[in-house]
């Protein structure tokens, strides 16, 4: 029985933890080696971009029904592992489909399926920062979000790879057994049982309309729906227009997220410097930046180099929001903030890529990234206005997953 009954939280065995990290980086590893390359497999099978947003936003859409639901289940069982079964589960299952899908249709049903896996997410985080004491918790954070970083800077770049030299249906393939690791490497971890009566609904209710919560959420909503919207949505198509190939697919998603792995672990010093606030509008101000420059850009290194200044910015932005949600919520119910947290931005991960390929059918491409950089201002605007009306140091502790 995978449990360690009595165990202390501040001591957890290093097989278990090890089994953690690689369990982590094969689940995101299987949710995105495909991701390069899915906008445009999705045009090759006759998607228009309205469909091809939709294939994207699927993930999203799933996310924000799933999340709080699952989260309270969890704390209903008083269980996580379970959780880290089904997500390696339903990554292999949505791999497959994706890899057999015949029609843009299956697709967005199979995006879906990966959508489930991805809501599996809190638990994986609720149950690491267990193994910590409530203190250590910002830094076992920061430790989640550079294994994140590392798992997708690795397979964004062999993604663009295997589609090269096999096809852009083997990378899907390359998730399936990405997953099928995964299950075998959560075989290891162990947990600790935790009894803890799960939320009541007028409980989550008061949790949702935190107005801290509901602030910082919208304005994550918001920065998600340009990310989605563009790097994992239509970047590449805008990419493959360009005459890049699969390879270089991969590397424009590298160079996204080298910088975003990079930054994400110090976004607290900035922090520090510059007042919450003003780093939020910071990071959003420079993503917004680039989204007006995308369609001027006509040359694909430097359509890589604008990439890396957005995932700058996400870097600064995204694991201080993280913080910023649950700092104001007592420590028994920030599971659930956490679990309202990811639901409301998912909003922005399912309306960003669907919203863009609407736009981008009527307007064309150049339209859909300007509305991204233009939602963009929106919420550096709001993050400057808003959070902190005092540009006190951060007490967020630093990044978050």
């Amino acid at each position: 029985m995978n449990t360690v009954e009595g165990a202390p939280p501040d001591l957890p065995e290093k097989t278990t933890i090890r089994a953690y990290y690689v369990s982590m980086f094969l689940y995101w590893g299987a949710l995105y080696v495909y991701s390069p390359i899915l906008s445009v497999y999705a045009q090759s099978l006759g998607a228009s971009f309205t469909t091809v947003g939709l294939v994207v936003g699927a993930y999203g859409f799933v996310q924000m029904w799933l999340r709080i639901p699952l989260g309270v289940w969890s704390d209903r069982l008083g269980r996580r592992l379970p959780f880290l079964y089904a997500g390696h589960f339903f990554n292999l299952v949505g791999c497959l489909g994706l890899a057999m899908a015949p029609t843009p249709i299956y697709l967005i049903a199979f995006r879906g399926v990966l959508g489930i896996s991805a809501a599996t997410w809190v638990a994986f985080t609720v149950l690491f920062a267990s193994y910590f004491p409530p203190d250590q918790s910002p830094k076992a954070m920061g430790v989640v979000t550079a294994v994140n970083g590392i798992s997708l800077i690795v397979v964004n770049g062999s993604g663009g790879q295997i589609a090269q030299m096999w096809g852009m249906g083997a990378t899907f393939y390359a998730g399936a057994v990405l997953a099928a690791m995964g299950l075998v490497a959560t075989l290891p971890i162990k947990e600790h049982r935790t009894h803890r009566q799960p939320p009541t609904f007028k409980q989550i209710w008061r949790i949702m309309t935190h107005p801290a919560l509901m602030l910082i959420a919208a304005i994550t909503a918001l920065n998600h729906y340009t990310f989605w919207a563009t790097t994992f949505g239509f970047i590449p198509v805008h990419a493959a227009n360009l005459g890049a190939s699969k390879l270089a697919l991969g590397i424009i998603g590298v160079a996204a997220l080298v910088p975003y792995t990079l930054t994400a672990p110090m976004n607290h010093h900035f922090a520090a410097r510059l007042g919450e606030n003003r780093t939020v509008f910071t990071g959003i101000l420079v993503m917004a930046v680039t989204m007006f420059l995308v369609p001027l850009i006509h040359n694909i290194p430097l359509l890589a180099v604008a990439q890396g200044a957005s995932g700058f910015g996400r870097g600064l932005v995204y694991p201080l929001l993280m913080g910023l949600s649950i700092r104001e919520i007592s420590g028994e119910d920030r599971a659930t903030a956490m679990g309202v947290f990811q639901a409301i931005y998912a909003i922005g991960m399912f309306l960003g890529p669907a919203t863009a390929g609407a736009v981008a059918d009527v307007a064309g491409l150049s339209g859909a990234f300007i509305i991204a950089g233009a939602v963009s201002v929106v919420a550096a605007v709001a993050g400057l206005t808003l959070i902190g009306r005092t540009n006190h140091p951060s007490r967020s502790g630093g990044a978050q997953p």
